[in-house]
């Protein structure tokens, strides 16, 4: 009997690894083909056909293209994350901080993917009609070192809406100079970080809160 529950343990870890190799097949599939030929051109046929796959057995993975785009848009922040060690034990203005530059280094290490992936992911996700992941994500974040949750959960969306303005920009630039998104999105985030600060360390009793020596605002570290 341990031997059967022991064989069976092996095969459904044997079918989990397929599966995640097949998921991961067809999401570097799609990368690569929206990168090279554009969302719109891109069809989940022809990601099927790239990563060697059925019809079928890609819809089982991806129910649309725009799925492909979440999933992206996702390991993006999650890689930020682990760079920035949010959460952790560094500090949340650190961490903030350390979170946006990773996203600009990731960012110009791969541009026309970052171009072509987002424009599919705002057409599936966008804020308009969505609350923004990376809002809910960094409201999480910063809950914790607030005393005030509606302020910070409008502070996380505001650091979100600088990143997307800041990408929109460098979007526009058809030769962005190397190091320029990184450039203006840590300068934009360290200004809206100082804001953020007086939510997140509000001032001591008695401290004039718009002495700005210093004194009456913390330090943004």
């Amino acid at each position: 009997m341990q031997t059967d529950c022991v064989t069976q343990v092996a095969a459904n870890d044997g079918q989990t690894r397929r599966r995640l190799a097949n998921r991961e097949r067809l999401f570097t599939a799609a990368v690569d083909l929206i990168t090279a030929h554009g969302y719109e051109a891109t069809t989940m046929d022809g990601i099927a056909a790239r990563a060697g796959m059925s019809r079928r057995a890609t819809f089982n993975h991806f129910a649309t293209k725009g799925d492909i785009t979440v999933e992206w848009a996702r390991r993006r922040r999650a890689r930020a994350a682990t760079a920035a060690h949010i959460p952790g034990d560094t500090g949340i203005l650190d961490g903030l901080r350390a979170y946006f530059h990773e996203l600009a280094v990731i960012t110009e290490s791969h541009p026309t993917e970052t171009r072509e992936m987002l424009l599919g992911f705002l057409g599936v996700a966008g804020p308009v009609f969505h609350r923004t992941p990376m809002g809910s994500e960094l409201g999480a974040w910063m809950a914790g070192a607030s005393t005030d949750p509606a302020r910070s959960a409008l502070a996380a969306e505001m650091l979100y809406d600088v990143y997307m303005g800041t990408l929109f920009r460098w979007m526009r630039d058809e030769s962005p100079p190397e190091g320029a998104f990184a450039a203006a999105l840590d300068q934009a985030i360290d200004i809206a970080l100082h804001g953020v600060a007086t939510i997140l360390e509000p001032p001591r009793s008695g401290v004039d809160s718009s002495d700005c020596s210093g004194s009456g605002r913390p330090a943004v570290q």
